[in-house]
């Protein structure tokens, strides 16, 4: 009797394995396929930021071009900085000089309007937009820049590391 409940606690034993082995299979099987839908999440999420940022970048040159084409091209302080290097290409050199965007340290958000920037960085809106301003009326100075700011170069390399 003994070795009649010892077989069949036993095969109880080996069902119960067979159910837990069968269980991991599957659940391996949704593991992956989990694995699988967050790649192609984060592919798709990758490839919507990369369009929004395109289409923020047109958006800015479309601004950009229809202000010249009408004539009415000016910086204004409710202009997003995108938006500004898209007006005149010496306008991140200008906003470099005031030590805003141009560099890792002093980077600024490019949907941030001029206003933001200036005021985040404690410097006078209306010098900074009579700077740049300046760059679309094309006025020199004695030593041959626009208000009598040295132009900053900017690096032409980037670092990888």
């Amino acid at each position: 009797m003994e070795t009649g409940l010892t077989i069949v606690a036993l095969l109880i034993g080996l069902a119960g394995l067979v159910y837990a082995w069968l269980v991991r299979q599957d659940l391996d099987k949704a593991t992956r396929r989990l694995d699988r839908y967050n790649r192609s999440l984060y592919d798709a999420s990758d490839q919507i930021r990369k369009l929004e940022e395109r289409q923020a970048a047109t958006v800015a040159e479309l601004r950009a071009e229809i202000a010249r084409s009408s004539g009415k091209a000016s910086f204004r302080p409710a202009m997003s900085v995108r938006e500004s290097y898209a007006l005149h290409p010496q306008a991140q050199e200008i906003l470099a000089a005031y030590h805003m965007g141009g560099c890792s340290s002093c980077a600024v958000e490019l949907d941030d309007t001029i206003a933001q920037v200036c005021t985040n960085a404690g410097i006078d809106v209306g010098q900074v937009i009579s700077d740049l301003n300046s760059l679309l009326a094309g006025q020199q100075s004695a030593n041959g820049y626009a208000n009598g700011n040295q132009r900053v170069k900017l690096p032409n390399l980037s670092l990888e590391i």
